[in-house]
This record gives structure tokens, C-alpha cells and sequence, in this order.
């Protein structure tokens, strides 16, 4: 029987949550129907105190409302007015980190994704925060779920032994400065990198 990560998975350091991400199972239930990605590449953003985190210097806004909520919670933004971007939200209410999900490995519901996203090739289906958000139908309505719920849930998959994990510097977010070199982008080494 599949095994949701509890609440107090979530509610921990932000970048072990996101290093701990790899290997599980993010879920979203459609029309009744699994459709699943095995997680491959997560980025952390360290709230307050971090520049590239949309929390930084404790904003707060619409959009941001959901990483004020507990750890998780489902944090969903639209991006260039195209693309949206799935987070789970991290540690308290007083400590708006979030962990974004970069990139899955589809393993359940290919025929949904595939009519969601026609591309070529399979590897194409879900390597990006954008694509994967479109492949698993995951859009601004996700926003604030809780990750225990039955429409939007991540199970516990094979643990990825640290060595097997890369760090590097975030995507994407050169306006953080010196921030945006922070080592918070892991990725299973095996997996191709993300793309857009």
C-alpha cells in the first residue's frame, strides 16, 4: 500500500526536504484517474533571508499566501504568464520556505500525459518545472492543497543514496546575486538535467 510522506516530513530543513524529495512519487488524481512522476530534480529556497525566494525580506502577496501555510502545503505560481511551477511548501507558518519540484519521471497514467504534451520523445514528457505542471495537470486550483489530501499527495519511493545525488547553483535566478550561486538545485546523477 502506497505511503504518503506525513506533515513532518515537510516541516523539517528545507534543503534536506528537498534532497530527501528524490526518489518519491508525486501524485495528482484526475477525473479519478493516477497520474504519477517519480521525483528527479528539486531546487530549495530558503525563504526570508534568501533572495531568490519569493518570500525574501518576508513579502507577502496573493501569490505568495500559500507559503505561509504549514509545511505540506502545495505552493503553485504561474510564471511568464505561461508556464506554472509546483512547490512544497517547507518548515512553519513563521518560516515560508518552499521546495520546487524540477522535474519527474512519468511512471503512471502515459496516455493522459502524452495527449498533454506531444513531444517526440518520452525523456521530453516532464523535464522541466513547466512541462511537468502541464504533463501531471497541476495549475493554479492545486494551490494551497494539502499534500496529504486524496487530489495531490507525494509516496515515499526508494531511498537515493547521497552519493548518487548532485549539487549545483539554481536556474534561472541570476537577479539573487550571489544568492542565485547557493547550491540548492539536486538531482538525482543519473537523470538528464531539466530543461525550461
Amino acid at each position: 500500500m502506497p505511503r504518503l510522506l506525513p506533515p513532518r516530513f515537510y516541516r523539517r530543513d528545507t534543503t534536506l526536504v528537498a534532497r530527501e524529495l528524490l526518489g518519491c512519487t508525486l501524485v495528482h488524481v484526475v477525473n479519478g484517474e493516477r497520474i504519477a512522476g517519480r521525483i528527479i530534480e528539486t531546487e530549495a529556497y530558503l525563504g526570508i533571508e534568501d533572495r531568490a525566494c519569493h518570500t525574501f525580506g518576508d513579502r507577502r502577496t496573493d501569490r505568495t499566501r500559500s507559503m505561509y501555510l504549514p509545511g505540506g502545503h502545495a505552493y503553485v505560481y504561474l510564471i511568464y504568464g505561461l508556464h506554472y511551477c509546483f512547490n512544497v511548501v517547507t518548515r512553519s507558518e513563521k518560516e515560508p520556505e518552499a521546495v520546487l519540484i524540477r522535474a519527474v519521471e512519468p511512471l503512471e497514467g502515459l496516455d493522459f500525459i502524452r495527449s498533454r504534451r506531444r513531444v517526440r520523445k518520452d525523456k521530453d514528457l516532464a523535464n522541466g518545472p513547466g512541462k511537468l505542471c502541464e504533463a501531471l495537470a497541476i495549475d493554479r486550483k492545486c494551490d494551497g492543497l494539502s499534500l496529504n489530501g486524496e487530489e495531490l499527495f507525494i509516496e515515499r519511493g526508494k531511498k537515493v543514496e547521497p552519493t548518487l545525488i548532485t549539487a549545483s547553483p539554481r536556474v534561472g535566478v541570476d537577479y539573487a546575486g550571489d544568492h542565485a550561486l547557493w547550491p540548492l538545485r539536486f538531482r538525482i546523477a543519473s537523470a538528464t538535467p531539466s530543461r525550461g
